[in-house]
């Protein structure tokens, strides 16, 4: 169930070590939540651990590997909502829209340790909600194309680079599938992945101003029907069926995926368990260009904390370069700030072209997130799942799909 888990993180929050000396603010503790890996986990722990070192400030951890917004909702509800939350610029409209959040401009402009120009502007564009920031950044979420090497090599095909378009995919998929045992490029349900596909043909999901769905359109239209075909017209891409219960990742790792579309959290995994030679590009480019999402996680404070100064401070600290430093180094994330970017933090090691990440932010956009973002996510998911399988066309199924997601909107707005 989903309420399963929940008390026992409850509990988990309701001793708090005390530290001696301290103001009374910095004596209790924070509660900080957030998603992850075992390994995203391992990284953070020793950050937050040297953010009590210097400022005597206790962090109480509470990790939510899943459902991780709905249980912050069921927490917002419960009135135990945690001082300082990682949250991404999806999750960010519904909670700040509800004022659970705190703005954090009148901290920033009271303190002079914190220059918004230390980050990439997308990505503080990304954790802004009607003007107002709510969230110190972390990372930039993109997607690029990871390719295997080996199979370009034995195609005779050469790499994908900067430039290269949907009509250069299809001119090469031939040549990196083989029917039943390889596949020239991935497939995936997930909005995140075909997303760009809608964009770069000149598309979108919903209108600018938040206000109707859009995926009825011609660019939109065409984007889909380009993505669909990959897989069931030309069977360059695998089906259901041949995937099994494999995901992409893992198709990829074990040389069945001369291509997938994905982002830069695959890659300490890469890094430990691929053998052959993978390297990175730019998403090709389409009518509209090449455009991919230019995305954010960060950290948020909550309006309702009891311990706002101490808050800040951790959110400061996480913010800082050398914290983020902590997370690139991993190949976790692409980092907030340029700073970190541009050194040997995120571009030594395997990915070689890791400075691919970094090329496409100027023509990348972040993702256009209304209040019933949840919802039209799931809408998006489940009723165009017969139109991935070939049992509908996507015009067909796009039509009752639209009408709902409008739907949505109006009732949030």
């Amino acid at each position: 169930m989903r309420h399963s888990g929940l008390i026992s993180l409850l509990v988990s929050w309701l001793v708090v070590a005390l530290v001696s000396g301290c103001s009374p603010e910095k004596s209790v503790g924070l509660t900080f939540s957030t998603w992850g890996s075992i390994d995203e986990i391992e990284i953070l722990k020793p950050i937050l651990e040297a953010f009590t070192r210097q400022s005597g400030i206790p962090v109480e951890l509470v990790h939510i590997p899943q459902e991780y917004a709905h249980k912050l909702r069921l927490m917002v509800a419960g009135q135990t909502i945690p001082d300082v939350m990682f949250i991404s610029n999806e999750a960010l409209p519904g909670f700040a829209e509800r004022g659970v959040f705190r703005d954090l401009g009148p901290l920033i402009a009271q303190d002079p340790a914190v220059r918004l120009a230390d980050y990439y502007q997308q990505v503080l564009a990304a954790m802004t909600w009607k003007g107002k920031l709510y969230g110190i950044p972390r990372d930039l979420s993109n997607l690029v194309v990871f390719y295997n090497k080996q199979i370009f090599a034995q195609a005779k095909v050469p790499y994908p680079r900067a430039g290269w378009t949907f009509a250069d995919l299809l001119r090469i998929a031939p040549r990196l599938t083989k029917p039943g045992e390889r596949w020239a490029i991935g497939f995936q349900p997930n909005p995140l992945v075909w997303t760009p596909y809608v964009w770069s043909f000149g598309g979108d999901i919903v209108a600018a101003d938040l206000s109707r769905c859009t995926l009825t359109e011609a660019p939109a239209l065409a984007g889909l029907r380009f993505y669909v075909d990959l897989r069931n017209k030309y069977h360059y891409a695998p089906s259901d069926e041949e995937a099994g219960n494999a995901r992409m990742t893992q198709l990829f790792a074990t040389g069945k995926l001369a291509m997938f579309v994905y982002g830069r959290w695959a890659v300490p995994n890469f890094r430990k368990k691929i053998t052959f030679p993978w390297d990175v590009a730019p998403f090709p480019r389409g009518p509209a260009g090449s455009i991919v999402d230019t995305d954010a996680s960060g950290w948020a404070i909550a309006a309702a904390s009891r311990r706002p100064a101490a808050a800040w401070q951790l959110v400061k600290f996480l913010g800082s370069r050398w914290s983020i430093e902590q997370f690139t180094k991993s190949g976790l994330i692409v980092p907030s700030r340029p700073d970190v970017a541009s050194s040997p933090a995120f571009l030594a090691n395997i990915p070689e072209h890791s400075h691919v990440f970094l090329d496409v932010i100027p023509q990348g956009r972040p993702t256009r997130v209304p209040v019933a973002y949840d919802e039209i996510t799931w809408e998006l998911i489940d009723e165009l799942g017969p139109a991935w399988t070939g049992e509908v066309p996507i015009e067909e199924a796009v039509l009752p799909l639209c009408k709902r997601i409008t739907a949505l909107l109006r009732e949030a707005s």
